[in-house]
Parts: C-alpha cells; sequence; structure tokens
C-alpha cells in the first residue's frame, strides 16, 4: 500500500467521526493497520495533559526496517514524549506540528528531513487529531520513511579547493576530471579525497559523496574560510 493511499484511508476514517459523538485512535486507523507496508510506522499520541512532555505515546505498529546505526523500535518503543533520548528532536520536528495540528483540528501532512541522535532520517508523515468541539485528546500519526544515514562532522578541515572538489564530485565526475576542472594534478586530488575519506569515515567516493549529499552539503559544512 503506498503512502498517498494511507492518507487518503485515514483521512476517510477521520471524515466519517462526528465531533460531537466520542471517538478513539482505532476508529481511524483500524482499516489500514493490517496492511501497513514494512516503512510504515502508526503511533498514537494521547494528549491530554496540557504539557506536550507528559503526553504518552503508544507505538501501535513499529516499521520492520532494521538499521545498525538507528534502532527506531527501541527509540519510539512507548512512554512519555519528555523521556524520549533525542529531546531536541521533539523540540524541533514533532511539538511544533503536532500543536499546530490540534490548534487547526484537521488532518496535516508533511515532509520531515532531520536528524535523530546525530543520525540523518527523511519520512513523510501524517498527523490525524480527533474530532472534537475541545481540546483533542489523541493524534494519530504515520510516518512512511525514505531515507537514512549517518551524517558526517558539521566542522570539518576544508579550504574552497576542497569545497570545488566536493561539489565536482557531487556532480558525478571521477577524481581526473575534477583535477582538470580544478587545476590541480590527480594525484593531488586523490590526496584531498582520501583525506576528506579519512575525516568523515566513508569507505569509497561514492560513500563520501552521499554523506555530503545527506548532509546537506551547501548548508551546514562551513569551511576555514568562513564564520
Amino acid at each position: 500500500m503506498s503512502f498517498n493511499t494511507i492518507c487518503q484511508k485515514l483521512i476517510d476514517a477521520w471524515v466519517a467521526t462526528r465531533p460531537e459523538v466520542v471517538s478513539t485512535p482505532e476508529e481511524i486507523y483500524q482499516s489500514v493497520v493490517s496492511m501497513l507496508p514494512t516503512r510504515a510506522r502508526l503511533t498514537v499520541f494521547y494528549t491530554s495533559d496540557p504539557s506536550p512532555k507528559e503526553w504518552i505515546l503508544s507505538t501501535v505498529k513499529h516499521s520492520r526496517i532494521t538499521a545498525r546505526i538507528l534502532n527506531l523500535d527501541t527509540i519510539f518503543a512507548g512512554g512519555k514524549l519528555g523521556e524520549l533520548r533525542d529531546q531536541t528532536y521533539v523540540e524541533e520536528a514533532v511539538l511544533p506540528q503536532y500543536l499546530r495540528a490540534m490548534e487547526r483540528k484537521q488532518p496535516t501532512l508533511d515532509s520531515v528531513v532531520t536528524k535523530i541522535l546525530g543520525v540523518r532520517v527523511t519520512y513523510d508523515r501524517i498527523i490525524l487529531p480527533q474530532k472534537t468541539p475541545g481540546r483533542p485528546e489523541w493524534l494519530v500519526v504515520c510516518t512512511y520513511g525514505k531515507f537514512m544515514a549517518k551524517v558526517p562532522a558539521t566542522q570539518l578541515d576544508l579550504d574552497p579547493t576542497d569545497e570545488a572538489i566536493v561539489l565536482a564530485l557531487i556532480d558525478g565526475k571521477t577524481s581526473k576530471e575534477i583535477a582538470l576542472e580544478v587545476g590541480l594534478s590527480h594525484r593531488t586530488v586523490e590526496h584531498r579525497l582520501d583525506r576528506m575519506k579519512k575525516q568523515i569515515g566513508a569507505r569509497s567516493l561514492p560513500h563520501l559523496s552521499a554523506l555530503f549529499v545527506c548532509a546537506g552539503f551547501d548548508r551546514t559544512i562551513r569551511f576555514k574560510d568562513q564564520p
């Protein structure tokens, strides 16, 4: 089942509920939970407490993605939102959107690019608040994971020549083509690339390129001549 189909079914179930009748989260997700694909995660947040840190996370269906760099099943096993290990993630990628959905009292769809415990993750998300005349007491949240990768350090010992080399590498050029572009010898370019691989922990040039891309190279890497 595609994420678009999941969203449509969840929204259809949400529309069918009435604000004057007390509804349950199960009414929203019961039609899709058994058909969710491997990358999908379904969670209910119980939001009756005025303090978001006291909200209760209850996972209905874990994703079936196993990754050595990040165990999402352990992180989102359940419990209070304020007890999750990465509170920066909670403050930046969770609370603003959840509070907005509760305020609007409408389903909210978005795509999220964030970090969880230092690992960059990308996922699509739908948030469905309880349909009620008052303040919603629960949210049904379904996410669909798209990408997960270790993120290189944001402070690297790079100069403008390194920057030009990396941008050419990301553009798919070989080390010989990069050497011609930046006016260095082939051996010098390879030496610089080897140094960057060691700094980041990349196993190969494609791995190095992928790590820079997933870090948002042009936005998050600070070079030596920049403040």
